[in-house]
C-alpha cells in the first residue's frame, strides 16, 4: 500500500474511527478519541551551531502520522519498508521526541504552575515494517514498554498510565495469531486484501483505499451513485412507513365495525385512542 494512501486513510476527517480502531488494536488500548495533526512535525530541536551569536539551524522531527488522544497522549505511526542503519535508535528517538514535545506547554491538560514536567503526556509509537525486527521466528507484533525486570510491573506516570510504549508490526513475519484483528490489519497493509471475517472497520478501510485509487471522474461518479442510493433508500423507507400506517388504519377500521373496545383495538393496531376516535367519527358520518 502506498504511504500517501495509508496516511490519507487514517487522517481523513471521516476516517477517525478507523484510526482509533487501528491504534487500539495494535496497542491494546481503549482510546475513545484520536485526532490526527495536519502537520506531521512533532517538534523541533536546535543543532549545528558553534558560536553563541550564530543563528541556529532548526531541524524537524517528522513522522508519517501524529495523533493525540482525548487526554493528550500522543501516538506516532511510521511506515518503514526497508531496514536501515540505526533504525532502532531512530524509532526510539521519535518516541522520546513525541513525549518531550509538550514539556512546559501551558495548554496541556493537568499542568501545574511552575512545574514544566506536569505538562508531559504519555507517548506511544507504532512502526509498520516490511522486514523482521530481530529474527525470522519472532512475533509479527512486538511491544516494548518500561517494566520492572523482576516483577514485570510497568513504570507509571502521575496519572497511573504507562508513559512509553514502542510497537512494531512486521508485515513479513508469519508468526501472528490467526484471525486476530492485528492479523487482518497485517494482511490488508501488505496485500490490500481483506478477508470476509475481518472487522467491519478494516473492510471500510479497504473501500476507502479503493476509492482513493480511482481517477477523479470515477470518484465523482461513485459519489453521485452513493448520493442517489441514499435518496432512494430514504424514499423507500418513507414508503414502507406509509404502507405500514395504512395497514394499521385498515385493520382498525375493521375492528371498529365489529364494535370492539377502543383499548383493545389500540393494543393490536398500535394506533392511539385519539386516532381511533377520529376513525370512528368518520365511520359514523
Amino acid at each position: 500500500m502506498q504511504l500517501d494512501m495509508f496516511k490519507k486513510m487514517l487522517t481523513s476527517e471521516d476516517s477517525l474511527h478507523i484510526l482509533k480502531a487501528f491504534v487500539n488494536d495494535l496497542l491494546e488500548t481503549d482510546f475513545k478519541e484520536l485526532q490526527p495533526k495536519q502537520t506531521y512535525h512533532i517538534d523541533s530541536y536546535i543543532s549545528n551551531y558553534e558560536k553563541a551569536q550564530q543563528k541556529p539551524k532548526i531541524q524537524y522531527t517528522e513522522v508519517d502520522i501524529l495523533a493525540t488522544t482525548e487526554d493528550g497522549t500522543k501516538t506516532t505511526i511510521e511506515c518503514q519498508i526497508q531496514h536501515h542503519d540505526h533504525f532502532n535508535s531512530r524509532a526510539l528517538f521519535y518516541l522520546i521526541e513525541a513525549f518531550r514535545s509538550s514539556l512546559g506547554k501551558k495548554k496541556s491538560k493537568n499542568i501545574i504552575k511552575d512545574n514544566l514536567f506536569s505538562s508531559l503526556h504519555p507517548a506511544y509509537g507504532i512502526n509498520i515494517i516490511d522486514f523482521h525486527l530481530a529474527d525470522a521466528q519472532g512475533d509479527a507484533l512486538r511491544r516494548f514498554r518500561l517494566l520492572d525486570e523482576k516483577t514485570q510491573q510497568p513504570f507509571l506516570g502521575d496519572q497511573e498510565e504507562e508513559l512509553l510504549i514502542l510497537c512494531f508490526l512486521s508485515l513479513k513475519s508469519k508468526n501472528i495469531q490467526p484471525n486476530s484483528a492485528v492479523h487482518h490489519w497485517q494482511t490488508f497493509l501488505k496485500t490490500g486484501e481483506v478477508a470476509a471475517e475481518a472487522p467491519e472497520y478494516i473492510k471500510e478501510a479497504k473501500k476507502r483505499i479503493d476509492f482513493y485509487n480511482l481517477g477523479r471522474e470515477e470518484q465523482k461518479m461513485i459519489m453521485k451513485i452513493d448520493k442517489a442510493e441514499a435518496i432512494s433508500n430514504a424514499v423507500m423507507s418513507t414508503k414502507v412507513r406509509e404502507g405500514m400506517e395504512l395497514a394499521r388504519i385498515e385493520n382498525a377500521q375493521s375492528m371498529l365495525k365489529d364494535n370492539l373496545p377502543l383499548e383493545t383495538i389500540s393494543k393490536y393496531s398500535k394506533l392511539s385512542i385519539e386516532k381511533l376516535e377520529e376513525l370512528k367519527r368518520e365511520q359514523e358520518q
